[in-house]
């Protein structure tokens, strides 16, 4: 019974916070909302950066499951200032090649993960999940050399297998077969 009200309640939360993802900045508007009324709704921010006037960039994302990173500038006043999606095609468009990863994460937020591959262990490759639907998951990839700055980016397209053909049973059968 306990694992029942256990797996009941998680599974509210869970639910309660896919919607708050959908949510986010409704209700909020620039030159109204205050930086308090944001953490009073949206909690603490992932990250703050302090700006040069004495305004704050803060992030408020969604990593590792969810597509969104909101991204609001606060100026000294405590007022919000603008209210970015993050993973908008036009922010991605801005992350280019001499970056370094503190720009980076100011323009994306913090990655769902960091990898090294043994084969180019220079590199260092931030991934940001920026679209999951039924039918795929895309990361948006950023590959950092040694010294820290951005080479490239691209993106990985992830195609959801779905049906009985595509169960883990079929594939076990088959590789059994050999």
């Amino acid at each position: 019974m306990r694992n029942l009200i256990t797996t009941f309640f998680s599974a509210l939360l869970l639910l309660g916070g896919v919607g708050c993802t959908h949510l986010g900045t409704s209700g909020f508007a620039a030159g109204r909302t205050t930086e308090a009324e944001l953490r009073a709704r949206l909690g603490a921010p992932d990250m703050v950066w302090a700006e040069p006037d004495g305004g704050r960039l803060l992030e408020f994302s969604g990593q590792p499951s969810g597509t969104f990173c909101y991204m609001i500038a606060v100026g000294p006043d405590g007022r919000v200032r603008e209210i970015r999606q993050a993973f908008s095609e036009e922010n991605l468009r801005r992350v280019v090649p001499g970056l370094t990863q503190d720009e980076t994460r100011r323009l994306l937020g913090g990655p769902e993960e960091k990898l090294r591959f043994a084969l180019k262990p220079e590199e260092e490759v931030w991934s940001w999940r920026i679209e999951d639907t039924t039918e795929k998951t895309v990361h948006f990839n950023a590959y950092f050399g040694a010294d820290g700055r951005l080479l490239r980016t691209d993106r990985s397209v992830f195609y959801k297998a779905s049906g009985p053909d595509f169960s883990r049973s079929v594939f076990d059968s088959l590789s059994r077969r050999s």
